[in-house]
């Protein structure tokens, strides 16, 4: 089947819908919308469940976030279920198991946990709060939990505060998270998305303030975090203010890629098969203004990237071999997009 089907995520300023229904051929790579979702305003990030029959979603609200829930059985025609609130403001990211949702609200530097066991979404059944500052107080005068990444055993969660420049690991219990560990950052780097090797034991991080990437171990028995390497993920002749965004490894575990918003450019990285370190390789251009969000195709030959400040989602074609990125033609007219989630994933 040629046919995939990607949820866009929409900031809604001008009153647009908040989720757009995209039909994407991984033959030629071409875009087509078929359906637009208006239940929840300033979709910022959007994750379907395992079992591929629910989309959630969470509304940016800045004092009172909401996580929403749609029956995507039919995939092309999601239906709204209900909502509930994330026990924080500015939420923009999800990370789920089967059973479970984890929400990283920006705007108040909690993370809210929920079960995904019924029909319905539940209320937060539990919630951390971070505490603290960072070193640039024009961004990080308080907590802002950006992003989580679960362990694969799905025995931790790793949080990125770019608030507090601090990566938090928690391990997963049946009703409440337990702090296990803490790593702090250089002052200023402003940890925001990050992303687990295959086999578990790397995390690569993108921190957006500094725009550099890190390379860490972890440890699966005990949730400990260890700074191995650290590179820009700009090109060093770069003059251009620009901030780290979304950060993404191929499913080969041979390519990590990494979006800048101002260089406006997807920053690629060859990962060592021996030892998981990272060797900057090339800085695409994505012709379009601050690349907020990107993925890969299910198929891993296309990269599509959304462009909060412009109003076109772009086409890449992929090179499974070298890693590199090539534009195409392709291109959907999408204000404000600011999440690509393919429903395979």
């Amino acid at each position: 089947m040629n046919q995939e089907i990607l949820y866009i995520g929409c900031y809604t300023p001008e009153g647009n819908a908040g989720i757009k229904v995209v039909e994407f051929n991984n033959s030629n790579g071409q875009l087509t919308e078929i359906n637009e979702l208006s239940d929840l305003p300033d979709t910022s990030f959007l994750s379907v469940s395992k079992d591929k029959n629910y989309l959630l979603a969470v509304s940016e609200h800045e004092l009172a976030g909401e996580l929403g829930c749609f029956d995507i059985k039919d995939p092309r025609v999601p239906h709204f279920i209900n909502k509930q609130s994330t026990l924080g403001g500015s939420p923009c990211h999800i990370s789920l198991t089967a059973k479970k949702a984890f929400v990283s609200n920006y705007g108040t530097g909690n993370v809210s946990a929920f079960s995904l066991t019924g029909q319905q979404l539940l209320p937060a059944y539990t919630e951390v709060q971070h505490q603290g500052q960072g070193g640039n107080l024009d961004r990080q005068a308080s907590a802002h939990a950006h992003a989580s990444q679960l362990s694969i055993d799905e025995q931790f969660l790793v949080v990125a505060d770019l608030g507090i420049d601090a990566l938090k690991v928690y391990r997963v219990n049946e009703s409440e998270l337990n702090l296990v560990f803490s790593l702090s950052l250089p002052a200023g780097a402003g940890p925001r998305h990050l992303t687990f090797n295959h086999s578990g034991d790397k995390l690569y991080l993108g921190n957006e303030l500094n725009s550099e990437v890190c390379d860490l171990d972890f440890n699966q028995q005990n949730g400990e975090l260890t700074l191995v390497q650290t590179l820009s993920s700009l090109p060093s002749a770069n003059k251009i203010e620009s901030y780290i965004a979304e950060v993404t490894l191929s499913k080969d575990g041979r390519y990590l890629y990494v979006s800048n918003r101002g260089h406006d450019s997807i920053a690629i990285f060859e990962v060592d098969q021996n030892n998981g370190e990272l060797n900057a390789i090339d800085f695409t251009k994505t012709g379009g203004l601050f690349p907020r969000h990107f993925a890969l195709s299910p198929d891993q030959n296309w990269l599509l990237v959304a462009h909060q400040n412009s109003d076109y989602l772009f086409v890449f074609k992929r090179d499974s071999c070298t890693g590199l990125l090539t534009k195409t033609g392709n291109q959907l007219a999408i204000k404000h997009a600011v999440c690509i989630c393919f429903l395979e994933g």
